[in-house]
């Protein structure tokens, strides 16, 4: 019964709020109603009065009739709907306020504040009790309400409590078109709009840079590329034309063709190691434990090593522990850090490949020779494209092993052991560690 009753309620309220739509339907029923309510007491009045009353009795009995039939009508139809109006426009614009993410704040003609939202309290740091009746100026020092346009939004600094100061856009309404009328201020804070801006230029700059380091890696590129090619074309140039200008009985002798041959290979290795720094092979990881790379990587070592008179070693510390790696990419790394340290002891020595944990979730692979260690001053350089200290070298293994490591959220790094020699450390995150080193 209650829920008919209530349905009732809110279909007799849609209804009259139609009616009451525009103030010529709100006048006509006010009249329609009183109309009504006069013809019933007229009607009635000859049958509830005596006959003896005087006219004048009979006139205030017609007027408290026609007033009291006509009051309850009225509120019930015209002034209950109005109110009920008003009310919920004013708790929806209530609500509005309170919870709008903009500071929202009112004042008069003069700039004395006479309302403030929570927005506006946690804005500039103060209650609305303390603010109420003091003047715009003091949170908002260099707002100008004479010289600023009503309806645009200004740029501005505001002020809180503690006299730190914060970027903010103002916008000014009036609340109505009377130019005496009350202004609301819509503030909001613009702290992390700037942020988020500096950092955007910021990334546009880096990219830029980026961009740049890119064009100068290329131009670098180029030259190495060049340089590296024409050296051993030049000498096979050079062979081939000493070979012409001889009779044509003679032939190039073995000695001839062995250097070409050397030369060939050169601009093989070349150009093979410039294709794995431009086009890297995709990276398969998988899950495998570090004991079956690193002795991987020592036994393809020990032919060169032992005609160096190199003696290899294996330290394992943490062998158990299972990486997320590609092997072939990995085992490439080790294997180009091995031959740089066979590289620099061609009168012996020892390379010792150490497995620590440094830290839960993290291995290190030390790869360390006793040969004559890295110059002070090329710490910096020796990742870098086409940097080498070797004759024969190209300048990108390196550089190539780092960006493997990169790619395995690794990080490789290079010093000089105190008692002599280079060490080059390799540390990578833990099959169960999605952090990088």
């Amino acid at each position: 019964m209650r829920g008919n009753s209530r349905s009732l309620v809110k279909s007799r309220d849609k209804i009259l709020l139609r009616l009451l739509g525009t103030p010529w339907r709100i006048l006509s029923l006010v009249l329609l109603v009183v109309f009504l309510v006069e013809a019933v007491v007229m009607l009635l009045l000859p049958w509830m009065l005596p006959d003896n009353l005087s006219d004048f009795q009979a006139a205030l009995i017609d007027a408290a009739l026609l007033t009291g039939m006509s009051a309850p009508l009225l509120w019930w139809i015209i002034i209950s709907p109005l109110r009920k109006i008003a009310l919920e426009a004013q708790a929806l614009s209530s609500a509005i306020v309170e919870n709008a993410g903009e500071g929202i704040v009112t004042i008069n003609t003069r700039g004395h504040i006479l309302s403030f939202n929570p927005a506006a309290e946690v804005l500039f740091d103060h209650q609305a009790k303390s603010t109420l009746n003091s003047l715009i100026t003091d949170l908002l020092p260099e707002i100008r309400l004479d010289s600023t346009n009503i309806g645009e939004a200004v740029g501005t600094n505001g002020k809180q409590r503690d006299g730190d100061s914060f970027p903010a856009s103002v916008s000014i309404r009036r609340l109505d078109d009377n130019e005496s009328s009350d202004l609301v201020l819509v503030i909001r804070d613009l702290t992390e709009a700037q942020r988020a801006e500096a950092a955007r230029t910021a990334a546009a700059r880096e990219q830029e840079a980026m961009r740049a380091q890119q064009m100068a890696t290329l131009a670098q590129l180029a030259t190495g590329v060049a340089h590296e090619i024409r050296n051993p074309l030049a000498a096979i140039k050079m062979l081939v034309q000493s070979s012409s200008s001889e009779n044509d009985k003679s032939s190039m002798s073995n000695e001839d063709l062995r250097i070409v041959k050397n030369q060939i290979r050169r601009m093989e290795q070349s150009v093979n190691a410039l294709l794995d720094f431009a086009r890297p092979a995709p990276t398969e990881r998988n899950h495998l434990m570090i004991k079956e790379i690193v002795p991987d990587v020592v036994r393809l070592l020990e032919g060169q090593a032992g005609k160096q008179s190199v003696l290899l070693r294996v330290e394992e510390g943490v062998s158990e522990l299972t990486l997320n790696a590609d092997r072939d990419q990995l085992q490439q790394l080790l294997l180009n850090l091995g031959l740089n340290a066979l590289s620099m002891m061609t009168q012996g020595g020892t390379l010792t490949f150490a497995v620590k944990s440094e830290s839960p979730g993290k291995v290190c692979i030390l790869v360390s020779d006793t040969g004559p260690g890295i110059p002070e001053d090329l710490t910096e350089d020796i990742f870098q494209p086409f940097f080498t200290t070797r004759k024969q070298g190209i300048g990108l293994g390196l550089n190539i092993c780092k960006r493997i490591a990169e790619d395995h959220h690794g990080k490789l790094t290079a010093y000089n052991h105190p008692a002599g020699g280079a060490i080059f450390k390799l540390c990578l995150p833990s099959a169960d560690n999605s952090t990088t080193c």
